[in-house]
């Protein structure tokens, strides 16, 4: 009896244990869930303050060092208080309210209209953008040359590395006589006559005698005319021809287009080469645009190894960078 009594009450011991560890096992699952949610809630919410809030992303905030946000793009400070000195003249500090509002709302519209063309795409379509884009490029490429000065000596050696540069602007006073070619007359007997119309002209002293006898055609005259505009109006060939001519000599015969050319040369007045002190300021312009060519020379080649460039092929031999 006692035996049996004792298995009773262990089994009802068992059946007590077996209903808590089952109860107890429904709640912890439940809390667990309920944790596990409220973990994610705020995992969430985290998250969505960090994209709201990060760098880049779209905000009602402005930051300290920015007066405006266009579409999230920022008009500095900075950049504000330049430009309202640049357009006022006065210092930021001595500018109006009114002033200052017209230059915020000028800044505004500007950048309004900026990102209206990139959305239309005109860097690349409209080639007036195109041209202040390589322009902007350029310059900022350039601009310590630009901002910096070069020594003392820095000039003088380049002056004495390029001293033909520098010198007064020649002159020349001509008449330019022309054996036109004409048909059936070939360049063998068109040459002999060029030849004896020279001997005549050195001989003779009286050259419009001489012009009209042999019916030469004479080109406008040049009377005191610089070099390089002599050298416009007769072409490289014929000017190079003569240019060493001394006053009052006549040139041998130079086969041009339109026929035979002899010139007389009536005054030259050579260059003379400057000093440095003469020319000192054209040897810094001079000394500055070789730095800046240099430095672009040197971006283009820097550039054209990043690209991959493509030419036409019949462009492609022809096409020397």
């Amino acid at each position: 009896m006692r035996r049996e009594m004792g298995r009773s009450v262990l089994m009802i011991d068992e059946s007590k244990s077996k209903g808590a560890f089952t109860d107890g096992s429904s709640v912890s699952t439940l809390r667990a869930m309920l944790l596990c949610a409220a973990g994610a809630l705020i995992g969430l919410g985290i998250a969505g303050y960090g994209l709201f809030t990060a760098s880049g992303t779209s905000t009602r905030r402005v930051p300290p060092e920015v007066l405006a946000m266009v579409n999230q793009r920022p008009i500095l400070r900075s950049d504000f208080v330049a430009q309202s000195e640049s357009e006022t003249g006065k210092r930021f500090a001595d500018t109006s309210r009114a002033e200052q509002l017209n230059v915020l709302d000028e800044m505004v519209r500007e950048e309004l209209l900026v990102q209206r063309a990139l959305e239309l795409d005109f860097a690349e379509t409209d080639q007036t953008a195109r041209n202040a884009l390589a322009a902007a490029i350029s310059e900022q490429a350039i601009a310590e040359v630009t901002t910096s000065l070069p020594s003392e000596q820095q000039l003088r050696d380049y002056f004495q590395q390029h001293p033909e540069r520098w010198a007064t602007e020649g002159v020349m006073s001509l008449r330019d006589f022309i054996l036109p070619s004409s048909i059936g007359r070939n360049s063998g007997n068109l040459a002999a006559e060029a030849r004896r119309a020279v001997d005549e002209l050195r001989a003779a002293s009286s050259i419009d005698q001489v012009v009209t006898t042999l019916g030469l055609k004479e080109g406008a005259r040049q009377d005191q005319e610089y070099y390089f505009t002599i050298k416009f109006r007769l072409g490289d060939s014929l000017f190079n021809a003569i240019q060493g001519l001394s006053e009052g000599q006549i040139s041998d015969p130079v086969p041009m287009k339109d026929g035979i050319h002899i010139v007389q040369m009536i005054k030259n007045t050579r260059p003379v080469p400057l000093s440095f002190e003469s020319a000192r300021s054209q040897v810094s312009s001079d000394y500055n645009e070789a730095a800046r060519k240099r430095i672009m020379d040197s971006t283009m080649t820097f550039l054209r190894t990043r690209a991959k460039i493509l030419i036409a092929p019949d462009y492609q031999s022809d096409y020397k960078p």
